[in-house]
């Protein structure tokens, strides 16, 4: 059912309920009113029946009076009128009760006099008038049953008017209690739990955007699968590229710096006394030459790291660590923490997390005034209950200015180095974040799934 016809169908049935009880109520009240009324007007009849009769049984005149004021003075509480009993001088001679309501400050607002209608009817006794019965009407009892039937009249409908509303509000609720599922699946799925999914919904409209929520979350998570394999495929394409420029610098470049190099200190050597300025021009290039090949050995570090494959990644990155720190002019001060079974991880692994150092370290050097830099690097191998295992790569600066602090974090953020790095956390089923260290410094965490040469765990 569709969820505008539920509350349609919900609120036409509330509202039928609510007028059949608004019609029914006054109905009934009505009915119990009209006996009330007949059954005053059939008493006050039969008083004045009774007084008559009374009066022409009695032996005398005297007596008719007397008779006739013992069935005044007994009679019943009759409706809104009271009948009193006068003898022909005008004394009074008996009265029956009546109610005396006044009612509220409507009925007095309504009759604010109070006024009275009297009819008198005459007793006789024998064809004589043996006094007069003066029958008086109150018609404030008659308005205070008036304010009163208006007043239950006024709490009926306020009970119905609160009856329909909670309904009413039950009915709605009810049928958009699905949302709280579907609110809850898109905070999930903003969080970036592409498994998200929604059950059948009752409602056909929300069952609807169910099919459409649960097809665009597949879709994503295939798109996001698709672009993680392509990711880690540009990641491989670029260290098979790195590897393959690093052989040509090796083994082109570097044998004809060799040779040039060879050839400079021959050229050097034969000059030597003969042509100074011949032997200074080779002594130039020796030199230089032997400054490139330092330079190209440097880039084949960055490029290739063969320590990975050598020595492991613990001893890679503190080696590094130390190149860094060993430059000339360097100020930075690197802190590097490892932690866990940091050489068991598998060589791709390796060289993410490697990578994601070196391009710290180099951020931390072009982008930040900061003195010192701490570099945790922690492989959850048992992982805490609840969690699957990680290796986890945790950055940040100390002492940098916060202007600095901004700058550098700025140019991180919207460099393509961080956009390196996220892509490649990212493509193994990780995260990065960026946020301020404990000293109000620039600081970076990235989590990956933990891949262990033995045992392959997986975190999606």
């Amino acid at each position: 059912m569709y969820l505008h016809t539920r509350l349609l169908i919900g609120i036409a049935v509330v509202t039928l309920i609510a007028l059949a009880v608004s019609v029914l109520a006054p109905l009934v009240s009505a009915r119990a009113e009209i006996s009330r009324e007949t059954g005053g007007s059939l008493e006050l009849a039969r008083l004045l029946l009774d007084a008559q009769r009374s009066a022409e049984n009695a032996a005398d005149s005297a007596a008719a009076r007397s008779a006739a004021a013992d069935k005044v003075a007994l009679a019943t509480t009759l409706r809104h009128v009271t009948v009193t009993l006068r003898d022909p001088a005008g004394h009074e001679l008996a009265s029956s009760p009546t109610d005396l309501a006044v009612g509220g400050w409507l009925t007095r607002s309504l009759a604010p006099n109070g006024v009275r209608a009297v009819l008198d009817f005459p007793l006789t006794y024998h064809g004589a008038e043996a006094g007069t019965l003066k029958i008086t009407s109150y018609p404030l009892s008659e308005l205070a049953e008036i304010e009163q039937r208006a007043a239950r009249d006024l709490v009926l409908l306020v009970l119905t008017i609160l009856a329909m509303s909670v309904a009413t509000y039950a009915t709605v609720r009810r049928g958009l209690k699905p949302v709280g599922s579907i609110l809850s699946a898109l905070r999930h799925l903003e969080a970036g739990d592409l498994g998200t999914r929604l059950p059948r919904l009752p409602v056909l409209d929300l069952d609807e955007i169910s099919r459409q929520f649960n097809h665009c979350a597949a879709v994503m998570q295939r798109a996001s699968m698709e672009r993680r394999e392509l990711a880690l495929r540009l990641i491989e394409v670029e260290e098979e590229e790195r590897r393959r420029l690093a052989r040509e610098l090796h083994d082109e470049l570097g044998q004809s710096l060799t040779a040039i190099k060879v050839d400079a200190a021959y050229i050097a050597r034969e000059s030597a006394g003969r042509a100074p300025h011949v032997e200074t021009c080779a002594r130039g290039i020796e030199k230089l030459s032997t400054e490139i090949m330092a330079l190209i050995r440097g880039m084949l570090a960055r490029l290739r790291p063969y320590a990975l494959e050598s020595v492991g990644l613990r001893a890679s990155l503190g080696e590094l660590v130390s190149s860094w720190q060993a430059r000339p002019g360097s100020r930075l001060h690197c802190a590097l923490s490892l932690v866990g079974p940091i050489d068991d991880l598998t060589p791709d692994l390796n060289i993410a997390i490697y990578r994601l150092v070196q391009e710290c370290l180099t951020n931390a050097v072009r982008h930040s005034a900061a003195r010192s830099l701490s570099i945790r690097v922690t492989a959850e191998n048992p992982a805490p209950a609840g969690q699957a295992p990680r290796v986890t790569v945790q950055m940040a600066e100390e002492g940098a200015p916060p202007a600095e602090v901004n700058d550098a974090a700025h140019t991180a953020g919207s460099g393509t180095g961080l956009l390196g790095m996220r892509e490649r956390v990212q493509a193994r089923g990780g995260e990065l974040t960026l946020g301020a260290s404990a000293s109000g410094g620039f600081a970076l965490t990235a989590w990956m799934p933990l891949v262990t040469r033995n045992v392959v765990t997986a975190h999606g």
